[in-house]
Order: structure tokens, then sequence, then C-alpha cells
């Protein structure tokens, strides 16, 4: 094969053991990244296992032109059963998955668990055993730099857990580099659960092409497009510099916990100016990922801080407007401890927020929260609610299990305070205005799983987003941002588009530079493998991973009830900006539910029908659903 080494290591953390298995049985059909990864999970996870279970599977894939001159072909699929019962699959940049695919495997497979904490360290043919006891408790940007170091080798790259992980917080990360994570979900509790500290590699090998020259000319041509982009080249000069401004201005911007903003809320010319000044200060560079031509990462030296370059979430809604704070140097402060402990920006936030909001209605104090008081904005409330969180010290504790099960164990109402879907934290991204955001929150694990195709969002055009719209789901009016027609079926194609890019190892910012559709991926996966493909296999290929994900999810206990978004959504409108007034109609919400569900080919109750797998080819994995379906009470 070209492209594709063929080769899955598989490391069994209770026996100290490895083996190298075939990938070739699923290349053709799921072609690799996040597609081979939900395979071997849907296999080999059954029904009973639980996420901290030796027995659950943490899968790494990078994706099928990761680590090959392809532009944008970065990313890495990680994918396990997470603590909120489900699978989840969190794609990571930086150089890890590169250099994955340079030791010569399309997959690691990370199971069992070791009896004592270790690090893996993953060269040439071989596997080694690292004990990690000295480095246990290390943040992730030590964690990397000792690993280095022992090893003796500054271009080895590592992945790492850091105290949150440790111990079991569920909504730790994976970190690799300064600031690339596999976050939202809680992938670093699972490695925590594993005893393992951290995966190092370190791959000298190349990746063979089947039609170099062609490859090479398509690289080129696209690179040269993307940094051409009018779009692209204002990102990478801005960087992250005007995303709250642009949120405040346009109404999008979530104050607080979904909350009204109050009379001080920054207006979006404030935000702007305080911006500017912040780059003029503190500014010092930008980085990307392997093989990125963007660079749009900005890099800062923040003073009593140091060097912090955090993911755009990090500089953002997240620590700004959600956390009613307009210091950008504790927004850095805030995003660094969350990655030097391994915490996802998004669930810790919506944490704070949500205590933020119980403290200003009373209905917890500071004698809640060791004597502090959870003031809006407040500094010492920001940063002690993360340390106290990651190091399971004090009220911390309570957030070990995630917001849902702390608001619970809170009690006096707390429970309808708890913007969550399926368990997991809600990000500072306002879903009431777009139907198609809306609906790829309640069905995703979080929003960035859709590009929504929407008139005004990411500056398209009216005329524009109608065309699209016309185009890919045979309705001009699903492109309006005021009506619910077509977008289950707009929100499925665009989930599909997303996950297509997630098997070929892509940046989904593709999108921004080169447009929704996938004529240049294919192009690239053709020439790079030899194996024809156009945008029709690469969206069905994404149709099978999807069914996989919903069947595995619906064996574990799923029902059409958790597709949906907190109450507050639906009862409470939109309370400043352009789109004042706007709130989702729960009885039309439904109706996007059943059309997402129809087109998805599943039954009225998210259950993907025999049709559908015989559809994709997926005749033994309808096998082994129908059976274990039949085993827990159901028919599916």
């Amino acid at each position: 094969m070209f492209c594709w080494s063929g080769r899955v290591l598989r490391i069994d953390l209770s026996k100290r053991e490895v083996s190298v298995e075939t990938s070739e049985p699923n290349v053709m059909h799921l072609l690799g990244g996040r597609g081979i990864n939900v395979k071997i999970l849907h296999d080999e996870v059954t029904p009973s296992i639980s996420a901290f279970d030796p027995a659950n599977r943490l899968v790494f894939g990078p994706g099928v032109l990761t680590g090959t001159p392809a532009p944008a072909a970065s990313r890495m699929a990680v994918t396990t059963l997470l603590p909120n019962g489900f699978v989840g699959s969190s794609s990571i940049g930086g150089f890890i998955g590169a250099e994955i695919r340079h030791t010569g495997y399309d997959n690691i497979i990370i199971q069992g668990r070791s009896d004592n904490p270790v690090y893996v360290f993953i060269h040439d043919n071989e596997v080694d055993f690292n004990d990690a006891g000295s480095i246990w408790g290390k943040d992730t940007q030590d964690t990397q730099e000792i690993i280095k170091k022992e090893l003796g080798d500054p271009d080895v790259q590592v992945m790492c857990i850091g105290p949150a992980a440790e111990n079991l917080v569920t909504f730790s990360s994976i970190m690799t580099g300064l600031q690339s994570a596999a976050g939202h979900g809680g992938y670093g509790s699972v490695l925590g659960s594993k005893n393992l500290k951290a995966v190092a590699v370190r791959g000298k090998r190349g990746v063979s092409i089947a039609h170099l020259d062609d490859f090479l000319d398509v690289c080129l041509d696209t690179r040269n497009s993307i940094i051409q982009n009018p779009a692209v080249q204002a990102m990478c000069a801005a960087g992250d510099k005007n995303q709250i401004f642009y949120a405040v201005a346009e109404g999008q911007a979530v104050f607080g916990n979904y909350e009204a903003p109050d009379s001080n809320s920054e207006t979006a010319a404030d935000w702007s100016r305080r911006a500017e000044e912040f780059w003029n200060q503190c500014a010092v560079g930008k980085i990307g990922c392997y093989g990125c031509p963007m660079f749009h990462f900005d890099v800062f030296n923040v003073p009593d801080v140091g060097i912090v370059a955090p993911k755009c979430t990090g500089l953002g809604l997240s620590f700004a407007t959600r956390l009613w704070n307009n210091d950008y140097k504790l927004m850095l402060q805030a995003s660094a401890l969350c990655n030097n402990h391994g915490l996802d920006f998004t669930s810790t936030t919506n944490i704070i927020a949500f205590l933020m909001e119980l403290y200003h209605h009373g209905i917890i104090t500071e004698h809640d929260t060791d004597g502090i008081p959870m003031k809006r904005g407040d500094k010492e409330a920001i940063i002690s609610t993360i340390h106290r969180i990651a190091h399971q010290e004090g009220f911390g504790r309570l957030f070990r299990g995630g917001l849902l099960d702390a608001a619970r164990t809170i009690g006096k109402g707390a429970e309808q305070y708890a913007m969550h879907v399926k368990g997991l934290e809600m990000s500072a991204t306002e879903p009431r205005i777009f139907k198609t955001a809306a609906l790829a929150y309640a069905l995703c694990k979080d929003v960035i799983d859709a590009p929504p195709i929407i008139e005004g969002m990411g500056g398209i055009e009216k005329e524009t987003a109608e065309k699209l719209a016309f185009q890919l789901v045979g309705s001009r009016e699903a492109s309006h941002k005021d009506t619910y027609e077509k977008k289950g079926h707009l929100t499925w194609d665009s989930e599909n588009r997303a996950t297509a890019l997630d098997l070929l190892g892509m940046c989904r910012y593709f999108f921004l530079s080169m447009g929704i559709f996938l004529d240049v991926p294919a192009k690239l996966f053709s020439l790079a493998t030899g194996v024809d493909m156009d945008e029709s296999g690469l969206l069905t290929a994404a149709q099978r991973v999807r069914t996989l994900e919903r069947a595995f999810n619906v064996t574990k206990g799923i029902e059409r009830k958790d597709d949906s978004l907190p109450e507050r959504l639906f009862e409470v409108a939109v309370p400043q900006g352009q789109f004042e007034g706007t709130k989702l109609d729960k009885k039309m919400f439904d109706t996007m539910v059943d059309d997402y569900y129809a087109t998805s080919g599943w039954d009225e109750n998210g259950i993907p029908k025999e049709e559908t797998f015989n559809k994709l080819g997926l005749v033994s994995e309808w096998k082994i659903f129908k059976d274990r379906m039949e085993q827990k009470g159901a028919t599916p």
C-alpha cells in the first residue's frame, strides 16, 4: 500500500506487551484517523465496559495525509469511551500525529492499566516502558521537557497529562506542545485511569506516496491558494485579536452562564481597544501545526505569566465574557494554568460561570467555596477554582465528575443552572441564533463538529449562502437564520464534510481557505494512496463512521431525549445585540431532529436502521449492533 503503513500498534499496559496488527481490512471502508479509531472501539469495547475500566481503549489515529506535505494535514484523532458514557473523538494538532506516522504506524491502541505510573517511548520498531514516578504530579510543560531531556533528543514529540487527569477529573485533557489538546470530554482522565503519564514518539521513516510528483504539484498549488486567500490573510494578521469584538458586536457572545449582560459589560469598541493595547504590549510571534501554511496562533510574553500560546477558545470568549472578565492578562494566566494542569477550557470556564451565577443568586456563599466569594470576573475566584479542581482540593472535589454531577450534589435547585449536553459542559458560543449550530450542539459533543452554511456565519453573503444551501439540500431558505427548514439535512451534510477531513487528518480551517467542497482533499488522497477517490466517496466513508459512533452510543444508552439542549435556551431569548429577542422554538427544534434522523437513516428514536448499515457496507457491524441491543432487551 501507498501512504498507509498497514500497521497498527497495540500497547497493553497491564501485561507490558506490544504487538503489531494490520490496518488493511479497514482502510478502504473507513480510510484512517477517526474512522479506524471508531471501528476499533466499536469492535472491542462492549456495552458493559466503563470509561475507567482497564478494558477501555484509547486509540490514536493520525489521518491518512498526516505526516505528508499536504497543507493543513497535521491532525490526529484521539478516540475513546468518555466519562459521560459515550464515544468521543477529539482532533489534536501540533506535530505528534506526523511523528506517529513517521514511526510507521497508522494507529496506536492503548489498553489495560499499569500497576505504577509509566510513560511509553515509541521509536523505530521499539516500545519502551519507562518509569514515570518522578514526573507524576508534574504539569504538562515540565513533563514534556523532562522526558525530552531524559531521552536525550529535543525532537521527540510528547503528549501527556497533568495533575487534573492524574486525579481523574472528567474534563481533563491530553496536551502536546504549548497549546494543542485533546480536551473537551475528558480524554486525559482515561489516560490517567491507565496510569499512563505520557506517550513519547520519535519516527525517522517517510510516508510513501503513490504519485509523488503530481502530489507535490497539487500540494504546492493548494498551499498557494490558502496563503493568497484574503480571509486567511486577515485571520493570520489579526490572530484572535478581533474574536471578542465581533462576537460582542454581532450578539453571539455568551455572558456568564448564558445570562443577560449587566450594565457594566464592555461594548464591542471597548474590546477592540483593549485587544489592540494588549497585542502591542505582549504579542511576540505566531506558531502553527505541522505542514500548516497559516501559522495563526499568537504567542505572548506576559509579565508575571511567561510565554503563553492559547488556542482561540482560551484568548476568546471562554475566559472573557463567559467569566465577566475584561482583563487580557487574566485570560492568558487562566489559559496557561488550564493547559499546564491539563484542564479543558470549555468545561472549566462553564463551571466557573455556573459558580458565579449560583453566588449571584445567593444559592451558594463564600462558605461553600473555601471562603472565596465567586464574584463575577473576580481574579481570585477564577484562579483558585482552576487550582482546586486540578489538584482536587477543597470545593474543587465537587467537580471531579463534572458540572452535572456537582450540581446534583449541591442541590438547592442548582441543577437547573447546569448548562450541559449529554453531561458535557457547553461552550461560550451562542446557539440560539443559528439553528444548525443549535442542532449540532444537541447531537454532537461540540458545535465544531459542523461548519454550518448559514447567511452571515463566517461572513457568507446571503446570495452565496442561498446558492450553497440549494446545491447541498435543495432549499435556498435553509440558509436563512430564522428558518428551521431543512436544517437537519444541512447539519448532517456539514458534519459529514467535517468528519471526512478528520479521516484525512486535515484541519477544519481548510473550509475557511478552500470552501466546503472536498474535491481538493479527494485529489490529494488519490495521488497519495493510488486509490481513486472523489467527494462522494469521502462523504460515504464519513457516514460509515458516524453510523458506527451512533450505534455504539445507542448500545451505551443514548436516547432521543438526550439529543436536546438545556431548557434555558428554549425559554429565554438572546438578551442583547442585533439578535436580541431570538430564542429556540422547542416544537420546531424537534422537527429539525426528525429531519436529521431521517437523513441519517435512523428511526424516529435515533436508532440506525438495518438498511442503513447494509447501504453503507456495514453488514458485520449490523450483526454486532443487533446482538448487543437484543442482549439489553431492545430491538433495533
